[in-house]
């Protein structure tokens, strides 16, 4: 049975920020995980030249509004909130720096950033390859990994820049130092997606740090890095100064607890806390993670931590939301004759690469259509949905690979608000898929993780030695609806539409 709250009052409010590189998100959410308010802000990229790069000022100004909005949405039951504490759910592998008074020295490189790949590979030379990576951290270091940040700076970056920094933060805990006012502390969950942590220790690997050409860089680098944190332990309350500016009560400064990658707060967002539990976020980037006792046995899956203990596994693709908006139009999800095209849609099929794959060998875009490019929107709506499904369904087959026995899968996401896609995506996997209540996968996972957190610390005050968990938060406020089930006339023509996609990937064109 899980553990009953004992310490945060009934009537709390947990508050759960999601920071992306699509917008930003502020969800207010009972303590059964219903959204009892809600708010939406724009998030503008630097985008020049390749890049994706994020001011650092705009991520200030994006704390500090959402919490003016949110605390106004609340209206009376602000002081809810007061007892009750805000996680964070930030962009994985993005990281920006800041000097001493934690205003930007760079902007954050995101981690769809398309000019890394040269700088990865000159970082991973100069450390001995993969092998080694993985001998340091327990994991590979993938190309959008914020080290390889690290080594574009030392081309890209001044001396006087390099000096001046105070930290190299990354995306969330940036967020997380706006709202509180302190920068010098990470999350296990955002340390590992730098590349520099070992997963096994959750500890610095300085060693990591031989990808960067000078050893005076070296050292600053070291320097600039921030503590990491246990998931209990708040970041701290909000700031006076933020208090302030959203018109918040003196006497309500809720707890800030250690921050989420998004890929994490998914996870725990579509109740995947246990092995062998896998979770598909269908957003701008399309994603299956899994939780494990383990590291990965093989293969090439990227390998993080949790704050909460176990390993995550991850295949996270580039081409998500984003490759049907562009490709299908932003209004697919309302051409409602796209589930009357018969699976596989006549004969016309399409490679889903807006953006390079490197993890499925795709090094530039790849968007091609056979036999070609269709005027017919309904067919070439479903064509897109199928070819996500495929990549899904290869992403799931590395998790089964890597050694992971898969006992569930839930989706969430914008995506998985289309009944069609789930039942593509359901038929395409021949498994039933288990669907959120809330598509907003990683606020409320940044929420759940977050009355862990307050539970726990709670009790450690109270004298109280029984474990509260992140599985007993998870049993609290994450709720599913009817699940979508496997289309039994579709499966047999989706898994002989997986062949013609893996054969295409592969050079052959489909007949």
């Amino acid at each position: 049975m899980p553990e009953s709250l004992r310490c945060v009052p009934p009537n709390a409010i947990i508050v759960g920020y999601d920071f992306s590189t699509g917008g930003v998100k502020a969800l207010a959410f009972d303590l059964s995980g219903n959204t009892v308010a809600q708010v939406r802000l724009p998030t503008d990229l630097w985008t020049e030249g390749g890049v994706s790069e994020l001011n650092l000022m705009q991520l200030e100004g994006q704390a500090r509004a959402a919490t003016r909005a949110i605390a106004s949405e609340l209206g009376t039951r602000v002081a809810d909130w007061g007892t009750g504490g805000c996680g964070i759910s930030a962009t994985h592998h993005t990281a920006g720096r800041i000097d001493d008074r934690g205003n930007q020295v760079r902007r954050a490189i995101c981690w769809n950033d398309q000019t890394l790949a040269q700088y990865h590979a000159e970082g991973l030379k100069r450390l001995g390859g993969q092998n080694r990576a993985k001998e340091l951290t327990g994991g590979p270091w993938a190309v959008r990994y914020s080290l390889s940040h690290l080594v574009k700076d030392e081309h890209a970056l001044s001396e006087a820049d390099w000096r001046r920094t105070d930290g190299v933060v990354p995306h969330g805990p940036l967020a997380a130092g706006y709202l509180t006012g302190r920068f010098d502390v990470t999350s296990v969950s955002s340390a590992a997606s730098t590349g520099i942590m070992d997963l096994r220790t959750n500890q610095w690997r300085k060693e990591m740090l031989d990808a960067i050409a000078k050893p005076e860089y070296r050292d600053l680098a070291w320097d600039s890095l921030p503590d990491i944190i246990d998931m209990n332990q708040p970041v701290g309350p909000l700031s006076d100064s933020v208090g302030l500016d959203a018109s918040l009560p003196a006497n309500c400064r809720p707890l800030v607890f250690p921050t989420l990658d998004d890929q994490a707060a998914g996870l725990i967002g579509g109740g995947a806390v246990e092995a062998g539990q896998v979770a598909i976020i269908l957003g701008n980037s399309a994603v299956v993670n899994s939780s494990s006792a383990r590291l990965p046995q093989s293969g090439t899956l990227d390998a993080m931590k949790l704050n909460w203990g176990p390993y995550l596994w991850m295949r996270c693709y580039s081409n998500g939301a984003q490759f049907l908006d562009e490709v299908a139009g932003k209004d697919w999800f309302k051409v409602e004759e796209a589930a009357k095209v018969p699976p596989l849609c006549n004969g016309t099929s399409v490679l889903p690469f807006l953006l390079s794959e490197p993890s499925v060998g795709v090094e530039a875009p790849r968007v091609e259509w056979h036999p070609a490019n269709t005027e017919n929107r309904a067919i070439k709506v479903r064509a897109c949905l199928e070819a996500l499904a495929y990549l899904l369904a290869r992403a799931v087959r590395e998790h089964e690979q890597a050694g992971q026995t898969v006992t569930r899968v839930t989706v969430s996401g914008g995506m998985a608000k289309s009944q069609l896609m789930c039942e593509i995506l359901a038929s395409a996997l021949n498994r039933p898929l288990e669907r959120l209540v809330s598509d907003e996968g990683p606020a409320l996972g940044a929420a759940v993780a977050a009355l862990a957190g307050l539970e726990s610390h709670l009790r450690k005050h109270q004298g109280i030695a029984e474990p509260y968990t992140a599985a007993d938060a998870v049993s609290a406020m994450v709720r599913f609806r009817a699940r979508v089930d496997p289309r039994p006339e579709w499966v047999k023509d989706y898994a002989r539409g997986q062949d013609v996609f893996e054969r295409w990937l592969n050079g052959r064109r489909p007949s």
